[in-house]
């Protein structure tokens, strides 16, 4: 009898190990998820970042295109 107890014992110590593996798994998993999350959010913020910039320097050139349109026909004007 002493040794189907040891054998239950041990097989319930068995059960316990691969909780504990399953659990630090999961937490690994957990903490994968987590930095890609972080990485992502990241990511769509750098994006966001980068397209207010090149929407902002298209409205400069845009500007800048103008000014240089409207100085050419004063140019004409006084070439006249």
């Amino acid at each position: 009898m002493s040794s189907e107890k040891q054998t239950v014992t041990q097989a319930t110590d068995v059960e316990e190990v691969k909780a504990e593996v399953v659990d630090e798994k999961a937490e690994a998993t957990t903490l994968v998820d987590t930095l890609f999350d972080i990485g992502l959010a990241w990511a769509e913020f750098g994006v966001g970042q980068g397209k207010k910039a090149l929407e902002t320097s298209a409205k400069t050139l845009e500007k800048v295109a103008q000014s240089l349109n409207e100085l050419q026909e004063r140019l004409k004007k006084d070439a006249a």
